[in-house]
């Protein structure tokens, strides 16, 4: 009896050191490949699907990524870890998140930190930046807690050597097909969050609205 009572202990602390651990580590290589775009200045632009791909590819229903051959190899190449591209950070004070802010929004650009989507507006610009994250991810809150977020809330992005402070004006959630939510505009800047909703379902969309303060 008392060697059960001593497992569960462990197991117990187990069960709470595991996620801090985790969130430990995924912050620290956050902060590597954050580092490491501040050494090497501006990311470099590369080429990226259409935005409708990039949509159906949002947290919760991202397509396992794999390269299929019938052809024989003629013999074996070491294939480069992937690195993604650092943009810079996206901080929210409220629900203390400060994320790396990547480009792209495949399974492997997220779980850097929040994926700027291609094919919308770049931040700071005239138009709707759209940035995607995870929810239920594993190790660190990644958007866990978005949906605290209320009218009036700043968002700040750190990209290309300035800083660009939004305040949410909307927040609603919409089904996975609706890309109505990142409709550009021409006479304003809009910043738009996206991750799936309910925590673990990921039925809908929750959309996060926001205006760059001047």
């Amino acid at each position: 009896m008392r060697k059960l009572s001593t497992w569960l202990i462990i197991a117990g602390i187990a069960v709470i050191l595991i996620p801090i651990i985790g969130t430990v580590y995924t912050n620290y290589q956050q902060e590597k490949l954050y580092q490491e775009y501040l050494a090497e200045g501006s990311a470099v632009q590369q080429s990226y699907e259409q935005l409708e791909d990039s949509w159906q590819e949002l947290p919760g229903d991202i397509a396992t990524e794999a390269a299929i051959s019938t052809e024989p190899a003629a013999e074996a190449v070491a294939i480069p870890a992937y690195k993604p591209v650092v943009l810079g950070r996206i901080k929210i004070p409220k629900i203390d998140e400060n994320l790396l802010l990547v480009e792209g929004v495949k399974s492997k650009d997220l779980k850097a930190g929040a994926g700027h989507i291609p094919g919308t507006a770049m931040p700071g610009e005239i138009g709707n930046s759209a940035v995607a994250g995870h929810r239920n991810y594993t190790f660190g809150s990644y958007f866990n807690r978005l949906d605290e977020l209320e009218d009036g809330d700043e968002i700040i992005i750190e990209y290309g050597g300035s800083i660009f402070t939004y305040e949410v004006y909307e927040k609603l959630v919409v089904l996975p097909e609706e890309t109505s939510v990142l409709n550009q505009t021409s006479t304003h800047k809009v910043l738009t969050l996206i991750t799936c909703t309910p925590v673990r379902v990921a039925t809908h969309r929750l959309i996060i609205h926001a205006l760059l303060v001047e």
